[in-house]
């Protein structure tokens, strides 16, 4: 079983973007635990990191526009905002 720890969690381009519009970034800590009986071994995997755009649809409720994994397509979070800025502009000021 995959254990995920979220140990940071930040929002990005504040002055960026539009009313109801947040983008996130989380970077988790995993592990692989495996049981048997009492027994519980714990393996460290790959940290992952994401950034996300979440967008207002209600006053209280966000959906996930697009979530990026650092990594896979982009290889940092640079890299990540720079293509929000030119694919998602729609949603900045």
């Amino acid at each position: 079983m995959i254990v995920k720890d979220l140990v940071e969690s930040k929002e990005l381009m504040v002055e960026e973007t539009s009313q109801n519009v947040v983008v996130l970034y989380e970077r988790f800590d995993n592990l692989d635990c495996v049981g048997e009986g009492s027994n519980l071994q714990e393996k460290e995997c790959d940290p992952e990191e994401f950034v996300q755009i979440l967008a207002g649809c209600s006053g209280d409720s966000l959906t996930s526009k697009k979530t990026y994994r650092v990594g896979e397509n982009f290889n940092s979070v640079e890299e990540i905002l720079f293509d929000i800025r030119e694919n998602y502009s729609h949603l900045l000021k």
